[in-house]
This record gives C-alpha cells, sequence and structure tokens, in this order.
C-alpha cells in the first residue's frame, strides 16, 4: 500500500515536470498564423520560453496557439502584424523581459495581457495607429526599465496603466496626436530616469500624474501646442529633478506649480523654459507667477537645525525662532515617504533607516522646509 502511495505521488510530480519547463533558450520567431497554431505541437510542454520571441506576419491574426505561455526570459517583439487586433492567446503569460509592441496597424485593444504583472526590462508601444487605450496592462505594477509610449494616433487616453507605481528608468510619452490626458497614471509615483511629455498635439491636463513625487533625472515638457497648465505634476519633490526644459507649448500659460517654484529657488541643474504663452515664457515670469501666489519658498531661512547629520540612531531639531512643526516626512532617493509623524518632541528615533541620503521634511502652519538628511 505504501508503495502504491509513493507510486502515485511520484507520478503527480513527473506530470507537473513535464507539463511546465523551461525549453527554447535559443528562442523563436512566428512568421505565420500556422506557427502560432502548431507552436504546442512542435514544442510539446514548452511554457517558458528562456530566450527571446518575435512575432512579425502578414497573415497572424490571432495569438491563441500561445495560450500556455507563462513567461519570457528575453524580449517580446510583436511588430508589423497588419492583421492583428488583439493579442488574446498571451493570457497565462506572467513575466517578460523587455516588451515591445510596434506597428501593428490594426491592433485596437491590449487584451489578453490580464495575467502580465512583472516586466522585468522596458516596455515600448510605438507606431500602432488603430491603439485606444491600454487596457489589458491592468495588472502590470513595475517596469524595471523604461517606459515608451510613442506615435500611436488613435490613442486618446492611457488607461489601462492603472496599477503601475513604478518606473525604474526614463518615461516618454510622444507625437501621440490624438492623447487628451495621461489618465491611467494616477497610482505613478515614481520613476528613475528623465520625464518627457513632448509633441502630443491634443493634450490638455497633465492631472494624471498628481500621484507623482519623484523623478531622478530632467524634466522635459515641450511642444504639446494645447497645454495650457502644469497642474498634475506639482507633487514632484524638487530635489529629485535635475534640470527643467518647458518649451514650444504654444497655450502654456500656467508654470506656477509647486514643483517648478521650488527648483526655480533652488535649481539643481538646467532651467530652459521659452517659447511658451506668456507666464511661463521665461524663468523670470514664473518665478514672479510663483511668488504672486503665495507658494511659499521651501529654502527660506528657516532657523531650524538638524543635528547630527550625518546621523545614525537619533536626530535632535531645534528652533531658535518657536516655531512649532506640526509633522515630519522622510523621503529615500527615490521619492518613497519611509518616516511620518506628527506631534514632534525635539527628537525622532531613526535607528530603523538604512544607510543613505534622505530628504527630512518639516511641516509648519506657514512653511515648509527640506534638508538633506545622512543616515550612517
Amino acid at each position: 500500500m505504501k508503495k502504491l502511495i509513493f507510486l502515485i505521488v511520484l507520478a503527480f510530480i513527473i506530470q507537473a515536470t513535464v507539463s511546465s519547463q523551461p525549453c527554447l533558450p535559443e528562442g523563436i520567431t512566428f512568421t505565420t498564423q500556422a506557427e502560432i497554431d502548431n507552436f504546442q505541437i512542435n514544442h510539446p510542454n514548452c511554457t517558458e520560453i528562456e530566450g527571446n520571441v518575435e512575432i512579425h506576419g502578414n497573415d497572424i491574426t490571432n495569438l491563441n496557439g500561445l495560450i500556455v505561455l507563462e513567461s519570457i526570459g528575453g524580449y517580446l517583439v510583436i511588430q508589423n502584424n497588419n492583421l492583428l487586433t488583439n493579442l488574446t492567446g498571451l493570457d497565462t503569460l506572467s513575466s517578460i523581459g523587455i516588451f515591445i509592441i510596434n506597428n501593428n496597424c490594426s491592433l485596437t485593444s491590449l487584451s489578453g495581457l490580464s495575467g502580465l504583472s512583472s516586466i522585468k526590462g522596458s516596455l515600448a508601444i510605438k507606431f500602432n495607429n488603430s491603439l485606444i487605450n491600454l487596457s489589458g496592462l491592468n495588472a502590470v505594477i513595475s517596469i524595471n526599465g523604461l517606459l515608451y509610449i510613442g506615435s500611436n494616433d488613435s490613442l486618446t487616453s492611457l488607461t489601462g496603466l492603472d496599477a503601475l507605481n513604478y518606473i525604474a528608468d526614463y518615461m516618454e510619452i510622444r507625437n501621440n496626436d490624438a492623447l487628451t490626458n495621461l489618465n491611467g497614471l494616477e497610482a505613478l509615483t515614481s520613476i528613475g530616469g528623465d520625464l518627457w511629455i513632448y509633441d502630443n498635439n491634443e493634450l490638455i491636463s497633465l492631472s494624471g500624474l498628481v500621484a507623482l513625487s519623484s523623478i531622478g533625472g530632467e524634466l522635459y515638457i515641450g511642444a504639446n501646442y494645447n497645454l495650457t497648465s502644469l497642474v498634475g505634476i506639482e507633487n514632484i519633490d524638487y530635489n529629485t529633478i535635475t534640470g527643467i526644459h518647458i518649451s514650444y507649448n504654444e497655450s502654456l500659460s500656467t508654470c506656477e506649480v509647486q514643483s517648478i517654484c521650488d527648483y526655480l529657488s533652488n535649481p539643481m541643474g538646467q532651467i530652459d523654459i521659452q517659447s511658451n504663452a506668456t507666464g511661463c515664457n521665461s524663468p523670470e515670469e514664473v518665478e514672479e507667477a510663483c511668488e504672486s501666489i503665495g507658494i511659499p519658498n521651501i529654502n527660506a531661512e528657516s532657523g531650524f537645525l538638524i543635528y547630527p547629520n550625518p546621523a545614525k540612531m537619533e536626530i535632535f531639531i531645534s528652533c531658535n525662532n518657536g516655531t512649532i512643526i506640526n509633522e515630519v516626512n522622510i523621503y529615500n532617493q527615490i521619492g518613497q515617504k519611509v518616516f511620518h509623524k506628527k506631534s514632534i518632541t525635539n527628537s525622532i528615533d531613526v535607528s530603523k533607516l538604512r544607510q543613505g541620503i534622505y530628504i527630512i521634511e518639516l511641516l509648519t502652519n506657514d512653511s515648509k522646509i527640506r534638508k538633506k538628511l545622512i543616515i550612517r
């Protein structure tokens, strides 16, 4: 009896091993519908492709033959498929190295990607002239490379990226002629590199970026002819911006948002503001607008002293003018809030913070003060 049970368990283990296994380290290219339809016959039990996958063919209409795929270790390139309308067939795919969707003129939907949660490299979506939105990418939380969305002529919104909160490299949204807003990016809090929003002729609002608190590079906003305001990027910590380039936005007159005002008061790099509408036509115009609406200068002499700095276990905060601190926040280098406290006394325990460089933010009734904090 024990021997029989052992054999049954062993059979289950063997079956599980056979039914799901790595394969094709050299990758595979599909150029016809027949190759996709016969994939499971030609490569039985192949569910985890180790190499690269390319799909491009004039007669490819669906990807149903790939329904068994769970992961692709290399890149997945879907391009130049004139008859492909959606990505149904990739429903069980959960992980991809680099993902490129390029020049599929009939592609109207990204449905079929509902299982995709991990993009280990970059995501590029470009020259898909019939694509309306990005629904289908709803499970993607992070992109560990860059995000490029460009030259999709019918794309009206970024709905579908609603769960995305982190991009490790830069984000570029360029030359999408029907894109009117950035709705769909409301969960995005951090970008590790530059932020490019360029040459989107119908773009009128950046409000979809309202949760964005950190970028690790320069800010480029250019040639968006109908954009009138920068409201939406006000919550980016100016300390994470290494340069600003705001130019050739013919209707843009409102640039006096918190992040830009803060940066202009203490620039970390290049400032290029020109050829926009009156009010945002030069750094001087924007600075004047910042002052007129009363955005506090976060670098004004605060009278606060934070010591020791560098610190290890505890820091002390003193003030020589009697100002009361209502709240303290500490952010790491990618803009994530790692400490929050109200009702502050003169000391804060920082022993749980890892070694590194942080930004400490002190909030009073009428000002916001940020200083660099080093933990050893």
